[in-house]
């Protein structure tokens, strides 16, 4: 008995000499409904359905909205439902796919001493691609430029701002339920699988840096002119789509250390079940009703 008892006082001591390095719990001090106050936030495709509602949603917590979009008329619009909360919003016009834009976009950043804490690549674009199609390669570079490599070259820019100015900071990728399952659209799936690859591979790569990377894989995103969700029979959870609100509060959870501060390499996926359909749950429905 009295060797097992040294024993276990050695590895004891072991432990205590060799411990890991620990940082600080978020603790109840930190309120929850302010959850991203001061935080820079830059988000592309801002100006309708998902990226607008990831803006919203991060405005309500705090948070300062830098915003970009192809479209004048939207960003206008953003910027001005963005003035009805206390924080600071800046619209930006350019176009992902292209390498020019995103150098512009980049320096203004730099030029107006912004520090971006959180990015959130919601761009993207679904082209018709379907088989039936003749093969397009102006559509197939503009799905990819728009999907997956401007992103990409946004991300590194903006991670690279992030680990010179120190920022332990969040990065997030819209990217679809397609990037597992088929949508008879190879090229648009092909995209977005890519996307749920990158989200793993930068996770590893800007650990180091306390920079966290994750994804959201949305299913049938859309709502009416009155803000409801409109019928959709493939979706199991209440056959409807899923109003954006909710996509925007799954990027509000991903952003905020308070409730993801070790969570990276992770794709949520929003769909309310939809992924999930099959030829089976259509015949158990048909039986039950």
């Amino acid at each position: 008995m009295k060797l097992i008892t040294e024993h276990i006082l050695k590895l004891l001591n072991f432990k205590k000499r060799n411990h890991l390095q620990t940082y600080p719990v978020e603790r109840d001090s930190l309120k929850t409904d302010n959850l991203m106050h001061g935080k820079n936030v830059l988000i592309t495709g801002a100006g309708r359905n998902i990226g607008r509602s990831i803006a919203l949603e991060m405005a309500k917590q705090g948070a300062n909205i830098y915003f970009t979009d192809i479209d004048n008329e939207s960003c206008k619009q953003l910027g001005k439902e963005l003035n009805e909360y206390p924080v600071m919003s800046r619209e930006f016009n350019s176009d992902i796919s292209k390498h020019e834009d995103i150098i512009s976009l980049y320096n203004s950043i730099l030029k107006d001493h912004i520090k971006i804490d959180i990015l959130v690549n919601n761009t993207g674009i679904q082209l018709d691609m379907t088989p039936e199609k003749k093969f397009d390669l102006e559509k197939l570079l503009k799905i990819f430029n728009t999907n997956l490599f401007g992103p990409i070259h946004l991300t590194k820019l903006i991670s690279q701002m992030m680990i010179d100015n120190s920022i332990s900071g969040s990065i997030l990728f819209i990217t679809s339920i397609h990037q597992w399952i088929v949508s008879l659209n190879n090229v648009y799936s092909a995209s977005k699988a890519a996307l749920g690859m990158i989200v793993k591979e930068l996770a590893v790569e800007l650990a180091p840096n306390n920079i966290r990377v994750n994804g959201i894989a949305p299913g049938n995103v859309k709502e009416d002119e009155k803000g409801n969700p409109v019928p959709h029979r493939y979706t199991p959870l209440y056959t409807s789509s899923i109003n954006p609100c909710y996509i925007g509060r799954a990027a509000v959870y991903l952003s905020s250390d308070y409730y993801s501060k070790y969570t990276t390499g992770t794709v949520i996926k929003i769909d309310g079940g939809l992924s999930l359909y099959n030829h089976l749950v259509d015949k158990s429905r048909e039986n039950r009703y």
